[in-house]
């Protein structure tokens, strides 16, 4: 499962990259933005994304277009999960977080985005 990391302080985004490496995730590479992360978004199944980035509280923007332009499963990765006003049923991981939960969160996030693929390749439709 290929993993984007949307994180804009580099500390964090690469203790996140190794706990996902260390699980067993491809990472396809760590965005500060929204623009790097729709450039990064077309390898990735799922991504992680900090909530609070350096240009505002655009996670939940970036979570929109990288699931309606890529489908992507989304995690948020939060100080403040109380930000997030709509979790449109993602997981929501609160800094600071044990390697354990993001993993968890991670897989559950994998999890569905294998689901939705087998649903989208084998015909399925859900109304």
């Amino acid at each position: 499962m290929h993993l984007l990391i949307v994180e804009d302080e580099p500390g964090i985004a690469l203790v996140i990259e190794g706990v996902a490496i260390d699980a067993g995730f491809e990472i396809t590479g760590i965005a500060g933005n929204m623009s790097e992360a729709l450039a990064l978004g077309s390898a990735a199944d799922i991504a992680i994304i900090d909530v609070r980035l350096g240009d505002g509280i655009t996670g939940p923007s970036i979570a929109r277009a990288l699931f309606s332009e890529f489908g992507l499963g989304v995690v948020y990765f939060t100080v403040n999960p109380g930000l997030i006003e709509n979790q449109e049923g993602r997981a929501v991981v609160a800094k600071p977080a044990s390697p354990e939960r993001i993993v968890d969160a991670l897989s559950m996030a994998a999890k569905n985005a294998r689901a939705r693929t087998h649903r989208v390749a084998s015909g399925h439709t859900f109304h």
